[in-house]
């Protein structure tokens, strides 16, 4: 039943007078069958802080209230932990003031209790300063798939039942997929839903009406601005200066006619849009999306894990002057300076090896196996003396021997004994007996072997 007051407004459409709009109720509104967003009511009416379950780091991140949005407004660190200093808060670690924007500051507290507590500080508030815990520090993202169309996310939300030590659904927002027809874009909902867990644990698995769903990691969007070519916002809600992405110039993209094969890359000085996700800084930021969602950190702490592929001005004069200029007729090029070294450079002469041990002799070794020439078919083992009738060395040698031996006898013969002389007088028979025996058997030796 409607009020007299309410009635007659709608009544009195003509009036030139245009009526207040009515004032948004501080309920939650009705949700439809169609509803695409639920958010929980203690996300709106509390701000978000820390558990007890919740683990560190505590951090805080503080602004300075903004007067005018198109001003720019800047926080130093070291001014806000001296402002810390002097209104006696002690309950923040050595280095855990750091600056992570032009506006704003990040606070580390040594446990939930103190960053909580600082949250409802009044020095805040006297100072014009607002602080608040970043999301990623007290929630987690998971997205779930095969939800019917037609259910509504707070149906959703109210039939979902987490594992013991998980929090409770804050959010649930159904992902919607774009499609054209006949030139006009449209948005189709899909059966995946992305829901924000309280806490720093993400469950593996959800129940629903007693089923099983399993929670994947959210992957988060790689947003990339068509007004300044930036990441991480929209066009929307760019607050910067139009960049082209097609030349880099400060001007609208609408106006440039570039084509792409003379295009330049803002990011990487590409020949290519700034647009094109072939571009190696639009790797780069969907890897540290992935690791933001995969480790809950924020964009500064992933970022720093990349190199930026942004060059330097050395790296891109080098690259314009290694292009060849277009020179008029009549115009020769300049040779270049040649770079020149003042390094000081220190000559030092070649190491000596060591010396050479003897080898292997080829020759030598040739020699000792080679076998020795002869005359008889079993070798040269029997083949001292095959004529009888040639003396042998060693028979010149025995009989020089013994001629100096009975010289020596014979000079001396008067002071031997008769028995020794007798013994020594046998001598000479016995060793030319022997020597003919000898000659004798290597004769015949020979005769029966042939």
């Amino acid at each position: 039943m409607f009020s007299q007051s309410g009635t007659k407004r709608r009544l009195d459409g003509t009036a030139d007078v245009p009526s207040e709009p009515a004032k948004r109720p501080t309920t939650d509104p009705p949700l439809t069958r169609n509803q695409t967003v639920y958010i929980h009511p203690s996300l709106v009416i509390s701000p978000k802080t820390y558990s007890d379950t919740d683990k560190g780091p505590f951090i805080v991140h503080v602004s300075k209230v903004e007067n005018d949005p198109s001003a720019r407004t800047y926080l130093q660190a070291k001014k806000f932990g001296q402002f810390l200093f002097k209104n006696k808060i002690y309950n923040v670690i050595k280095d855990g003031v750091k600056k992570i924007g032009s506006n704003r500051v990040s606070v580390e507290f040594k446990s939930a209790t103190e960053a909580n507590n600082f949250l409802n500080n009044d020095i805040l508030s006297n100072h014009k300063y607002t602080a608040s815990i970043p999301t990623y520090n007290v929630t987690r993202m998971g997205l779930i798939k095969g939800i019917p169309i037609d259910w509504s996310m707070e149906e959703l939300a109210e039939s979902l039942e987490v594992p013991d030590g998980c929090g409770i659904v804050l959010k649930a927002r159904r992902l919607n997929r774009k499609r054209v027809t006949d030139g006009q874009p449209f948005w189709v909902p899909t059966t995946a839903v992305v829901v924000t867990f309280k806490g720093q644990i993400l469950p593996p698995r959800v129940f629903c009406y007693h089923t099983s769903l399993p929670v994947e990691t959210y992957q988060l969007p790689t947003i990339q601005c068509m007004n300044c070519c930036r990441f991480g916002h929209v066009k929307a809600q760019c607050k910067s200066k139009p960049r082209c992405f097609r030349c880099s110039q400060p001007h609208p993209a609408e106006s440039c006619d570039v084509p792409e094969n003379k295009s330049t890359c803002i990011h990487c000085s590409g020949p290519h849009f700034a647009l094109n996700k072939s571009c190696p800084e639009h790797s780069r930021q969907k890897s540290i999306k992935i690791i933001m969602s995969q480790d809950n950190v924020s964009y500064e702490e992933a970022a720093s894990q990349f190199p930026s592929v942004r060059r330097s001005y050395a790296d891109t004069s080098k690259i314009v002057t290694s292009q060849p200029s277009l020179l008029s007729q009549g115009q020769s090029l300049t040779p270049l300076p040649q770079k020149q070294s003042y390094r000081k450079t220190s000559v030092r002469p070649p190491l000596s090896h060591a010396p050479l041990s003897k080898g292997y002799d080829r020759q030598a070794h040739q020699n000792i196996i080679n076998s020795c020439a002869s005359s008889l078919p079993n070798g040269c083992a029997l083949n001292q003396n095959p004529d009888p009738s040639i003396p042998s060395s060693r028979d010149i040698l025995l009989d020089n021997l013994l001629s100096m031996l009975l010289d020596f006898l014979s000079s001396h013969s008067a002071s031997l004994p008769h028995n020794v002389a007798q013994k020594l007088n046998q001598i000479p028979l016995a060793v030319n007996v022997r020597a003919v025996n000898s000659a004798v058997e290597l004769s015949e030796h020979s005769t029966q072997e042939t």
